[in-house]
């Protein structure tokens, strides 16, 4: 993201209502109190997906590190893989609107645009039974016209404040440094896509690594105030087995 791009963003995030505009969480809602945990809440989200070989490579080690993320869905390819869909709902992730056919935004009209993301929401929505009312924009760009198209729908618009850049990634190795040198910070929201296979071996080796042992992972929507239509949850320690930082040639 350029320099100007990030000064955009958060002017943006000063200036709109924390519940249509979210780069980072500040403040969980009183109903997903972090109750005992002492570390700091982080949310993952995965985006583009989902893909036939590394989503459900990515659920598995989601499901046995405890870990419940959020998922941004290109429609396209949800109606190609539409268990894949399910399974990530049945396993009590959260899904979000990720347009129809993640077109190059500055080729993409406005009315394209928004009319994509009414058309994701409508299959996600029947397709899972469950509300998909959270928008991420293509590469997190917005022009003018389609900002202020999507705020008067009043989906909230979530961006991040950390990039793993996976999506340059050459091997598992670089995933692995980045997970080792990143510190988790309250309300960080981070960035991966599960349309690569690197973000598997991060939550892999977020298992084993004693950095992440006090981290309690949340759903995007337990940032924003309000009643969002997601059902939260009551966080649940890291299922790991802690060791020291130890990065071998396949980064696990």
């Amino acid at each position: 993201m350029s320099q100007l791009r990030q000064i955009l963003k958060s002017t943006l995030d000063g200036l709109l209502p924390r519940s249509l505009f979210l780069t980072q969480g500040r403040e969980l809602r009183s109903e997903s109190a972090l109750g005992d945990a002492s570390g700091p809440a982080i949310s993952l989200t995965f985006d583009d997906g989902p893909h036939p070989e590394h989503t459900p490579a990515l659920l598995d080690e989601l499901d046995a590190a405890g870990i419940e993320a959020t998922f941004f869905i290109v429609g396209e390819r949800a109606k190609c893989h539409p268990g894949l869909v399910r399974r990530i709902a049945e396993a009590g992730h959260e899904i979000g609107n990720h347009t129809w056919t993640h077109s190059e935004p500055r080729q993409t009209s406005t009315s394209q645009f928004l009319g994509e993301l009414q058309r994701t929401r409508a299959f996600l929505e029947d397709l899972t039974g469950s509300p998909c009312g959270i928008v991420r924009p293509p590469k997190g760009e917005l022009s003018p016209g389609k900002l202020f198209g999507l705020l008067k729908t009043k989906q909230p618009i979530v961006l991040w404040n950390q990039d793993t850049k996976d999506y340059s990634m050459m091997g598992p190795a670089e995933m692995g440094c980045w997970v080792t040198q990143y510190s988790p910070r309250h309300g960080d929201i981070v960035l991966m896509h599960d349309l690569h296979p690197h973000a598997a071996t991060g939550i892999a080796l977020m298992r084993k690594l004693y950095a992440y042992r006090d981290v309690q992972f949340r759903k995007v929507s337990d940032w924003l105030p309000g009643d969002t239509g997601v059902k939260s949850f009551n966080p649940k320690p890291l299922a790991t087995v802690w060791a020291e930082p130890r990065i071998n040639a396949n980064g696990r």
